[in-house]
């Protein structure tokens, strides 16, 4: 039986570590393909290289953390599901988009990880 869900903890290469909150949406692949069809019917794809990416929401920290870490890249991160034993890991990462700060919950959201590499073991 597979198990998925529970605690996950989340830490950079640099020592810090951030709270996950909500779903992680991990995306293992490094290429988008779309498909479509010409007009006589044949089909065709294309690939775009996307990078490894991951949809996170967190919990919010220091005042000055998220721009900092908005900042900074080529850091290694490591995921840990702990129900189930599945770790994630991504080398030279950035974290992307922009963040949001809920202030009635502390959920910070518009923020995503690409990754140069990804590996689940």
């Amino acid at each position: 039986m597979k198990n998925f869900g529970g605690e996950m903890t989340f830490g950079l290469s640099t020592g810090e570590s951030i709270v996950v909150r909500g779903a992680a949406e991990i995306m293992p692949s490094n290429i988008n393909i779309e498909g479509n069809a010409n007009q006589d019917g044949s089909i065709y794809r294309t690939a775009e290289p996307t990078g490894y990416r991951a949809n996170l929401t967190f919990e919010d920290m220091d005042a000055d953390d998220w721009g900092r870490l908005m900042r900074a890249s080529g850091f290694n991160v490591t995921m840990n599901e702990t129900f189930n034993g599945a770790q994630h890991l991504w080398t030279e990462a950035a974290f992307v988009g922009q963040p949001s700060i809920n202030r009635v919950n502390g959920e910070v959201s518009g923020v995503s990880l690409i990754a140069r590499a990804y590996r689940k073991i």
